[in-house]
């Protein structure tokens, strides 16, 4: 997904570099290429991963279960915090 986004942001960059010329054209291609190293910024040492909500919903009461049974690692404690937050639609 996010190389997707990536690969369309250096097309839309080429593109409008091709039309320099224009201003307007000039102040897009120049926010396209800052969109391009804010991303890879946030990627950097990331790992995207995209669930379906249902597994999201279904891996996060697995957790709580685990927590519950006082069986919950840190890591799989941060796990489980990130996907309740995602659910949530907390960013």
């Amino acid at each position: 997904m996010f190389t997707n986004y990536r690969n369309w942001l250096e097309s839309e960059l080429k593109l409008l570099g091709n039309a320099s010329h224009h201003a307007y054209s000039f102040g897009q291609a120049n926010m396209a290429k800052r969109a391009i190293e804010r991303l890879d910024q946030e990627l950097a040492n990331r790992i995207a991963l995209v669930l379906e909500r249902t597994d999201a919903a279904a891996t996060l009461a697995a957790l709580e279960a685990l927590a519950a049974a006082g069986d919950l690692e840190a890591s799989l404690a941060a796990l489980r915090k990130r996907l309740a937050d995602a659910l949530a639609g907390v960013a």
